[in-house]
């Protein structure tokens, strides 16, 4: 088992972490199945060790919420 330390803000939903974004620069992403707001320094951080976390954004056109899955 690996304990991961996120730097960010937890949510509870993904719904929720996209709305946040509304108010910052930062990301939205999900590492087992919690979910979070990150900045671009902490997104790189996971990516270099070897994480590669889901995103989540809002797409205009269709105001649906989508993730990009990743491996974590």
């Amino acid at each position: 088992m690996r304990t991961i330390e996120v730097r960010g803000r937890e949510h509870v939903s993904a719904h929720e972490a996209v709305t946040e974004l509304n108010f910052s620069g930062d990301r939205a992403i999900s590492l087992g199945g919690r979910f979070f707001t990150v900045d671009e320094a902490e997104f790189r951080r996971l990516e270099s060790e070897g994480l590669q976390p889901t995103t989540w954004q809002h797409h205009q056109p269709t105001g649906r919420l989508i993730s990009v899955p990743g491996k974590h």
